[in-house]
C-alpha cells in the first residue's frame, strides 16, 4: 500500500468525483474499502467491484478453514472447499457465475465511491476508482453458511450421479447426466472435477455399447430393442430410418420395443435387402443394418427329374398298386405342402392322389414317394420300349407362411416304370 501511495503521489490529479472522503485507503469497521484502476472509469470502476469479490471470497475461504477444526466434518469435505475457494480467489472475475453469493454483490450496493483521473508523469491517464463497500460480521456468516449449503448440495449431487452409472434405463437419462455432470466440472475446481470428467467418460462408454437387437420379425415389419450390456434400454427418440428399396411407412416406440413397417414390392430378390436404423445420442451413432428377404413368404416349386413308378401289385394287364417316386425342386427358403397330385396320360383316367399332407421346407431337392391305389393300364403306360416317354398333370401345393393354395402344371414329364 505504501509502495501504491507513493506511486500515485507522483501522478497529478486532474479531475474528480468531489471532495476525497476520510474512508478512502483506510479501514473501516463492517465494510471494505478497496481501489480499482483503469484506463478510464469503467475499467477502474469494474477492477474495484472484482477485488471487493475477491475479498468476500477469501474472508469465506478463511472463515471455512478456521471454524473446520470447531466441527466434526469429513476431511476430504474441508480440503475440498479450501482448494475450490483459495483458486476461486484468483478467478473470480471469470468465474463470478458459478457461485450464487457473489451474484448478489454490485455496485448498487456500495454505500459510497469516490474516483479520480490521473495524469502520469509519462503523459498516460489512469482512472483510480475507491468504493466502500458495507460487508458486516452477520454477512460473512451468512455466506459462509450459504456457501458450504450449496457446496455439499452440489457434492451430494455429483455423488448420485456417480452412482446412477451402472442403474440406467434411458438414453435420456444417460444424456441428461452427462449434462449435470458437464456444470458441475465448471463449477468445481479441485479433485471433484476429476471425478466429474470420469463420470463423462464412462456414461459416453455406456453410449457406444448400445447395441440394436433384433425381435422377432416378419417381412414388412421390422422388430427390434436397444440393449446396453444384458439388459434393456429405452428411448424417446425415433431413429433415422433408410432402405435402398423398401419403403418406411411406420415407426412405433413401444416401451420395451420399436416396430418399424415398411412396403417391399420394389425390391428385387436380393440377399443384401436391409434397412438402416441409425440413433444420433450426443456425440455417438448407434446404428445397424438388418437384412430382409423378400423371398421369405414366397413358395414355388418344379421338377428337374423324371418321375419314377414301381409296381407293388399287378397281373399281366394292369398294375392295381404302385410307388410313385418324384424329385421336387423348391425355388426359395419358405415351406410349404404337398396336398394333390394328379397324373394323367393321354387318352386314360387321370390317377389322383389326395391327401398327401407332406410339409417341406427349404430350398433345394425334397424327395416325395406316393402311394397309387387306382388301377393302372400296363399296356398304355410302360415306358419299356418307348424312345421318350412323357406324362402331364398337377401338383397342388399350398404355402405354409400365407395359406396361399398353388399348383404346378406337370407338362411332358419324362418317366421310367418298372413294368
Amino acid at each position: 500500500m505504501i509502495f501504491i501511495l507513493s506511486s500515485y503521489a507522483q501522478d497529478k490529479v486532474i479531475e474528480k468525483s468531489g471532495k476525497k472522503p476520510k474512508w478512502v485507503n483506510g479501514l473501516v469497521k463492517d465494510y471494505i474499502i478497496v481501489s480499482g484502476t483503469g484506463a478510464d472509469l469503467q475499467s477502474a470502476q469494474q477492477n474495484a467491484l472484482t477485488i471487493i469479490k475477491q475479498q468476500i471470497v477469501s474472508a469465506v475461504a478463511e472463515n471455512v478453514k478456521s471454524t473446520s477444526t470447531l466441527h466434526t466434518e469429513e476431511a476430504n469435505y474441508n480440503n475440498n472447499v479450501n482448494i475450490f475457494l483459495e483458486k476461486y480467489a484468483s478467478t473470480t472475475n471469470t468465474q463470478s457465475g458459478k457461485v450464487p453469493f457473489l451474484q448478489g454483490i454490485s455496485l448498487s450496493k456500495a454505500e459510497e465511491y469516490y474516483w479520480e483521473k490521473l495524469k502520469r508523469p509519462n503523459k498516460t491517464i489512469t482512472y483510480i476508482y475507491h468504493i466502500k463497500y458495507p460487508f458486516s460480521e452477520f454477512e460473512l456468516k451468512k455466506l459462509v453458511s450459504d456457501f458450504r449449503m450449496y457446496d455439499r448440495k452440489l457434492t451430494f449431487q455429483l455423488e448420485r450421479l456417480l452412482q446412477q452409472i451402472d442403474s440406467v434405463q434411458t438414453v435420456e437419462q444417460i444424456e441428461g447426466n452427462m449434462a449435470q455432470l458437464a456444470s458441475l466440472k465448471d463449477y468445481f475446481m479441485d479433485a471433484r472435477q476429476d471425478q466429474c470428467n470420469l463420470g463423462i467418460s464412462q456414461y459416453r462408454s455406456l453410449l457406444n455399447s448400445i447395441e440394436l437387437v433384433e425381435l422377432e420379425s416378419q417381412l414388412s415389419e421390422l422388430k427390434y430393442y436397444l440393449r446396453l450390456g444384458n439388459r434393456p434400454i429405452s428411448t424417446s427418440k425415433k431413429p433415422i430410418v433408410r432402405s435402398e428399396c423398401a419403403r418406411i411407412g411406420s415407426i412405433i416406440n413401444n416401451a420395451d420395443n420399436v416396430i418399424i413397417q415398411y412396403d417391399y414390392e420394389n425390391c428385387y430378390e436380393d440377399p443384401e435387402n436391409s434397412i438402416l436404423v441409425k440413433y444420433h445420442f450426443g456425440t455417438t451413432d448407434v446404428q445397424k443394418l438388418f437384412y430382409f428377404d423378400v423371398t421369405a413368404s414366397k413358395t414355388s416349386i418344379f421338377l428337374s427329374d423324371p418321375l419314377h413308378f414301381k409296381s407293388i401289385l399287378k397281373d399281366d394287364n394292369t398294375v392295381t398298386k404302385a410307388v410313385l417316386d418324384l424329385t421336387l425342386q423348391s425355388k426359395y427358403d419358405s415351406p410349404f405342402a404337398i396336398e394333390k397330385v394328379v397324373i394323367e396320360w393321354k387318352g386314360l383316367s387321370p390317377i389322383i392322389i389326395d391327401n398327401i399332407q407332406q410339409n417341406f421346407k427349404g430350398k433345394g431337392s425334397h424327395n416325395l414317394r406316393l402311394n397309387i391305389n387306382q388301377p393302372i393300364s400296363i399296356k398304355e403306360t410302360s415306358a419299356l420300349g418307348k424312345t421318350l416317354p412323357v406324362v402331364s398333370g398337377y401338383i397342388y401345393y399350398r404355402s405354409s407362411a400365407n395359406g396361399e393354395l398353388m399348383s404346378y402344371r406337370i407338362y411332358n414329364q419324362s418317366y421310367t416304370t418298372d413294368w
